[in-house]
């Protein structure tokens, strides 16, 4: 081995193998930038190729590090291959780093070569990625998969780990993918041992954008007002850029990096910053060219670099002096990410800066303390905290609560009671009045081993061992039997439904013409064609008498909204009707599917 890991390094990759031992559960590691995820990584698939026998799949979201978690890994003295669409591809060598883009393609054909998934970045996890350990579990059931990340929470589910590194159950969290937190590394640690440059909050001499109009929709700000926000504000934007400049004079700083909130908020940027010294990336920049830049960038022959969206995450570019954020981000993640850039060593670097001219530390470090953002989980608007007992093993947990106004009694366990003090039912299930599903008590039982309360309050029951499980899982915790969700099931038999085309079906009508035609008899006729979103279920003529000729005859423009139809053995549709309610819409209202 051609490295030597720091002491928090090698607890982190005890951490993981003593896990991946004794749990098939994914597990995850906290690593503040900066801490070394890629030498974490390197250690980690080194030493479970032998264990395992088999190979190590290295899963980065960005090209940029794929290549740079490649280059620690041959620090090992030992060979890896890349697969990755822009880079190449290759599975000769037994670990592999690869794209997310490219390797869902390959995922299950390659499953049952593999022992481990290391997922990098893994705040960032998507439904692309847990379809490719899906499609990979396929082929081993009994696949590892480890995440690192300086960031282990998302925008309005909270924290992505169930249970954090002193074995208590995490509250601020909605469906968790990680079993466990089995490391923590902290940025104030870092600074604290030299590991990282200190950074300071840097006092603005330039009015800030003015944030407080910004809409909230779903997860996201809306295009329009951010546009309000930050774009068009000329002056404002200007003075802020010589704030910047102004303050990178002053600590003769080597590299800045402009946080813009729009590709138009960037050029507004670009256009108060000295053409020669400064450069823009944004998503839509060529490749080639990104690359050049951020060379470029490292190499210092440019100062200044504007980046919309394309710069939080991977980019290693030690002298970075300053961080200037011109956006409100909704997200205390990619803020984190943001400062991220500005903490790494560097010769003759006593410290960093970060000017904030959008109100983000407000937003998200109430506190003050911009290492430890305010996380929280949206369960709902309406929600309150409560403390209830478990019936099992009478542990205190604190909840969110339902909203309940029509007042229903609540017991002490936790349940909806009716007027008689009998608990409610719903599903078969006493309905409880809180969205916690399971008791949080953890009892340790040794190093990496514990036992929570199995007590649920909500549960999927196995319909081969009836254990209940969680509500999110796909096999069952005890027998290993894959579980069907209800949802799928329902899905999966509609669809069926809708191909059967002996059943009597209602679909929306999506195509529909109606002329009007005289036979050489002289005789009246309306000509009309009917069609689905499927298929064409109508065309004929109409006489006088039938009452579609009256129906259209009254209005040509008449259109109806639905039809309903069967197959006849004649290769007919025959109609039974128009205007009721679709399958769809009986589908999504009596399963309460939005």
């Amino acid at each position: 081995m051609s490295y030597t890991l720091r002491p928090y390094q090698q607890e982190a990759v005890d951490a993981a193998i003593a896990w991946v031992r004794r749990n098939s559960s994914p597990a995850l590691l906290e690593l503040a930038t900066g801490a070394g995820k890629s030498l974490i990584c390197a250690e980690l698939a080194r030493i479970l190729v032998p264990l395992s026998k088999k190979k190590v799949l290295c899963l980065c979201p960005t090209a940029e590090l794929v290549e740079q978690n490649y280059e620690k890994y041959l620090l090992t003295g030992n060979e890896a291959s890349i697969y990755s669409a822009s880079i190449g591809k290759s599975l000769r060598h037994d670990v592999v780093f690869a794209t997310e883009g490219t390797w869902k393609a390959k995922a299950i054909d390659q499953g049952e070569n593999f022992s481990c998934v290391i997922l990098d970045e893994a705040h960032r996890i998507t439904p692309t990625i847990k379809k490719i350990i899906a499609d990979m579990q396929k082929g081993n059931p009994n696949l590892r998969v480890i995440g690192m990340t300086a960031t282990p929470y998302r925008l309005n589910t909270g924290y992505i780990y169930e249970i954090d590194e002193n074995n208590a159950a995490v509250e601020e969290t909605i469906e968790p993918y990680f079993k466990k937190l089995l490391y923590r590394v902290t940025t104030q640690y870092l600074i604290d041992q030299g590991f990282l440059t200190p950074i300071r909050v840097g006092k603005i001499g330039a009015e800030q954008y003015d944030t407080s109009h910004l809409v909230l929709k779903g997860v996201a700000y809306t295009a329009e007002s951010i546009d309000e926000a930050f774009v068009g504000h000329g002056k404002k934007t200007a003075d802020i850029v010589a704030d910047v400049i102004h303050n990178a004079n002053g600590m003769n700083a080597r590299g800045v990096m402009f946080f813009a909130a729009t590709v138009d908020h960037a050029h507004e940027i670009m256009a108060s910053l000295p053409a020669y010294n400064s450069a823009l990336v944004t998503g839509d920049t060529p490749k080639a060219e990104r690359r050049r830049i951020i060379k470029e960038f490292k190499a210092q022959k440019i100062r200044y670099i504007v980046n919309v969206a394309t710069l939080t995450t991977g980019l290693d570019a030690p002298h970075v002096d300053i961080i200037a954020t011109l956006r409100r981000s909704e997200s205390a993640s990619l803020i984190q990410q943001i400062i991220g850039r500005a903490l790494r060593l560097y010769e003759g670097k006593e410290y960093s800066l970060w000017l904030d001219y959008a109100d983000n530390i407000n937003e998200h470090f109430p506190d003050g303390d911009i290492f430890n953002p305010r996380i929280t989980a949206n369960k709902s608007k309406d929600s309150v905290k409560h403390d209830i007992q478990c019936p099992e093993c009478h542990n205190i947990n604190s909840v969110t609560m339902r909203p309940n106004p029509d007042g229903y009694p609540i017991d002490q366990f936790g349940y909806f009671l009716d007027l008689t003090g009998e608990r409610i039912e719903y599903e078969g299930q006493h309905f409880p009045a809180h969205y916690s599903r399971r008791c949080s008590h953890i009892e340790p039982l040794g190093k990496n081993e514990f036992k929570r309360c199995d007590y649920y309050w909500s549960f999927k029951e196995c319909p081969e061992c009836g254990h209940k499980n969680d509500l999110t899982a796909r096999r069952c915790e005890s027998c290993g039997q894959q579980m069907i969700d209800p949802n799928d099931k329902l899905i999966a038999e509609f669809k069926a439904f809708k191909k059967d085309l002996s059943q009597v079906q209602t679909d929306p009508v999506d195509y529909c013409t109606a002329t009007h035609e005289i036979d050489k008899r002289g005789k009246s006729y309306i000509k009309i064609k009917l069609g689905t979103p499927d298929r064409i279920v109508h065309s004929a003529l109409y006489e006088s008498r039938s009452p579609l000729h009256k129906l259209f005859k009254a209005d040509m423009r008449y259109c109806p909204k639905s039809v309903t139809y069967k197959k006849k053995a004649t290769n007919y549709f025959h109609i039974y009707d128009f205007n009721r309610e679709t399958d769809i819409e009986k589908f999504n209202r009596e399963n309460q599917v939005a």
